[in-house]
């Protein structure tokens, strides 16, 4: 069963942009080529680790705090 504010914590879950982040970092240069030096190969892989710790952090979503 979803939270009944599932939209705002996609929006604003610590963890969640970790994930957004890392594949933007992974689709970046195929959109730009030029990108593909620039952008570390090891970098969208520390992302996701630092995901991890990120969801215990509490991030005060519930009750509109």
């Amino acid at each position: 069963m979803l939270v009944h504010n599932w939209r705002r914590v996609l929006a604003r879950s610590l963890s969640l942009w970790c994930v957004y982040f890392a594949g933007a970092f992974e689709l970046a240069p195929y959109i730009v080529p030029y990108l593909d030096g620039y952008i570390p190969p090891w970098l969208s892989i520390v992302l996701l680790l630092l995901s991890v710790p990120a969801r215990v952090i509490d991030q005060r979503l519930s009750n509109g705090k």
